[in-house]
């Protein structure tokens, strides 16, 4: 099965969800609801490929990947494609 088949919802988080950082708020940009042989919920931040980061984007990133790491069940991942959520 692929991986588009696997993806039974995904939205946007809005603006509202806000994860406290030492350096601002930061807003990722999807939850992903995926399900295959289990079912794993994603929170993922798109980034172009070879897209430059700043500084302070690459912290925030850093400081949500600490923050979902607390919850069991849910990976964040910083992806290109949905192909990277595999």
């Amino acid at each position: 099965m692929n991986m588009q088949r696997n993806i039974k919802c995904f939205i946007k988080l809005p603006g509202w969800f806000q994860i406290p950082t030492p350096i601002g708020s930061y807003n990722p940009d999807w939850a992903i609801l995926k399900r295959n042989e289990k079912t794993v919920y994603f929170v993922a931040e798109t980034k172009s490929e070879n897209q430059e980061l700043k500084d302070s984007e690459k912290r925030k990133i850093k400081c949500g990947k600490a923050y979902f790491d607390e919850f069991e069940g849910v990976e964040y991942r910083q992806v290109v494609k949905v192909s990277d959520l595999d």
